[in-house]
Parts: C-alpha cells; structure tokens; sequence
C-alpha cells in the first residue's frame, strides 16, 4: 500500500462527521447545485474537476491522494471541502486539487459561530497529520468577492497565520446586462471579436453533441501538434471529456469551442471551458500558430462568456493578472495577464495564508 493511502484512511478517522468524495459523490453535489447561483464557487469544488487533477497530479508529484469529505453536523451534509495529499521532493504537503489548501464551503451551516466550530475541527485534524507526517508549513488561500473574507480566512489570520502572497484575478460577472459587460470589456477587444466572428466559422460542442468522441480527438490532436509533443496522459483527456457528459444542473456546465478558418474549414483553434453551477473557468487551449497576427483567441473568450451567460453562470474566472512587481513573475505572464484583464468587468485578490506548527495551539 503506498504511504499516503494509510494517512489518508488516518485522515478521516480523525476528522469525524464526514463522508468521502468518492463514497458520497451524490450528497455533495446536491450540496454543490443547491447553493445560490450568485454566489462565487470555483471550479475546486467539482468533482469531475478533482478526478482530473487527482490523474494529472500522479505524473507530477511522487505521491497524490485526493482525500475530499462531505461535512456532516447532527447526521446532516453541512459542506464540501476539496482536500488532497501528496508527497513533493519527499515532503509532505495537505492543499486542494494539488495546490494550495482551499476551505470548506458551506452549504446548510448560515451560522458564524457553527462554521468556526467546523473550521477548528478540519485544521487540528490536518495540523495533527502534517505534524505525524514532519510535513512542510500549510499553504491556505481563497479569493475574496464581494461578500468578503469567509469564516475560514479569518480564522487562519486570528489564530497566528500569516499572508505570504496576494495576487490578482480577473473576472468576469456574467449576471451584467450585455450592454454593461461591453461596456468594461477593452476596446481593441471588442473590435478583435467581432471582426474575428466574420473571418471564422464558431462550433461548440456539449453534452449533447454525440460526435464527442472525434471532438475531442481533433482536439487532442491539435494541441500534440502545436506542442510538439504529448504534454499530458491520455487518461486526462479521457476525464475531460467525460466531465461534459456529465453537464447537468448540479455538475455544472463544461463545453468545447472550435473555430475554424472559412476558406478551407482548418481548425485554427480550440478552447475547453468548465464551471460549477456558478463559475465558469478558461481550462485549456490551443491555437494555430500562423493564425497568432489574427484575433484567434479573443473570439474564443467572447463566444465563451456569452455561452456561461446563456447558462446562468453568475462569474467567469478569467486567471491570474500579473504585474512587473509580483514575485516569480516574467514579461510572458505579464502580457498573459494584461490579455485576460481585457475582458475582465472586474479585479479581485487572492490571498495566501501560511500556518506552520507553532501555531497549532492557537486553533
């Protein structure tokens, strides 16, 4: 048995009042679809979404578990809380979908006091492990919207943690009227789309296409290509197509765009998108080299957000926008990030919080 699947089983007997992911998918997405549409709700707590970063991730790190649980309170679901393991270098590391550790959201626990009480369980049950396990300092984080810092921010910063990093993210808030989002969205945007549309042929594919199969396959295929090589296993592929099957009103909604040039209908380029009921997120894409002069990409993005919009997708999660000040940073991710806050109607910070050992007393 590898290492982590008995810290895992450890994991769960001690944290109590929960049931796996994988024992108890269907609660915790009724927990998913009944939580307010407005409400932000990343792309984390899916899932289809797990699966797949639980696959990409054990090519990645030497050891990856998932270990997410349904949160029971008086023998009812309370929450969901995305949590994973895995082994890096040969440290041990608690985070979310392979990256930093992200809250438990709570669906049917409105009171402050009771969510706190939750939150102080779920940290002493992984401060326990990580210390058992000599494991590295935790890395928490969450991206603060318009309803503010949740219970389990501040009750990481009141009980000794420490901000290490913010970082900016761009969104798009879908439940605008169209007038208003045109109206935010960057001018040379706009008129790259909307000449774009008249150069290109738009498909989109979903659930209910039944030619999935050779969709995906181009797209596959596409991506090899442009790469050069086989960036990811094929299992991976597999589960993202997958995830569109599953498109209903609890899962979310994942679709596929191609645009193809309408002189000889060659793919020039091809994007996938996913959301939970409530946000929607930019996953993967690849374009046509020789089409990079043309505004390939920013057709995609509009046809996308108005797709989520059609939806009833309240946030568009566009991705991190960099600037020269922020650390790790170069001038790539830089002009990545000036292109998605092009199309964001907002800007929003994602905070990191560290909490080491020493401050295990606190909680």
């Amino acid at each position: 048995m590898a290492k982590l699947e008995g810290v895992r089983e450890r994991f769960f007997k001690r944290i109590g009042g929960g049931k796996p992911l994988s024992e108890d998918e269907e609660t915790w997405l009724e927990c998913l679809g009944g939580m307010p549409r407005g409400r932000y709700v990343p792309l984390q707590y899916k899932p289809g979404f797990l699966r797949y970063q639980a696959r990409y991730f054990k090519d990645v790190y030497e050891e990856y578990i998932d270990c997410s649980i349904v949160i029971y309170r008086g023998g009812r679901p309370v929450g969901i809380w995305p949590i994973c393991m895995y082994i890096k270098d040969g440290k041990f590391y608690f985070g979310t979908a392979g990256m930093a550790l992200m809250g438990p959201l709570f669906s049917d626990l409105p009171k402050a006091e009771g969510q706190r009480d939750v939150i102080n369980s779920c940290l002493h049950s992984i401060l326990d492990i990580v210390e058992e396990e000599e494991g590295e300092t935790l890395l928490c984080s969450e991206t603060i919207l318009d309803e503010g810092a949740s219970q389990w921010i501040k009750k990481l910063m009141e009980c000794g943690g420490r901000t290490s990093k913010m970082t900016w993210q761009a969104f798009a808030d879908l439940s605008l009227s169209m007038d208003e989002i045109q109206s935010r969205i960057r001018r040379t945007n706009k008129y790259s789309a909307a000449k774009g549309k008249n150069e290109y042929n738009i498909e989109i594919y979903d659930s209910k296409d039944a030619d999935l199969d050779n969709v995906f396959e181009e797209f596959h295929t596409m991506h090899r290509e442009v790469s050069g090589r086989e960036t990811r296993n094929q299992d991976t592929w597999d589960i993202q197509k997958s995830i569109i099957c599953e498109n209903d009103e609890s899962n979310g909604y994942s679709f596929v765009i191609f645009i193809r040039d309408k002189k000889d209908n060659k793919l020039a380029g091809s994007a996938l998108f996913d959301s939970t009921p409530q946000t929607g997120l930019y996953c993967v894409a690849v374009y046509d080299r020789s089409k990079f002069s043309k505004p390939v990409g920013h057709i995609v993005q509009a046809v996308a957000m108005e797709k989520m919009k059609e939806q009833g997708i309240r946030w568009y999660e566009i991705g991190e926008r960099a600037y020269p000040s922020d650390i790790d940073t170069n001038e790539k991710l830089i002009n990545i990030g000036h292109y998605k806050e092009g199309f964001a109607t907002h800007m929003y910070p994602r905070i990191f919080v560290e909490v080491s050992l020493h401050d295990k007393i606190n909680f």
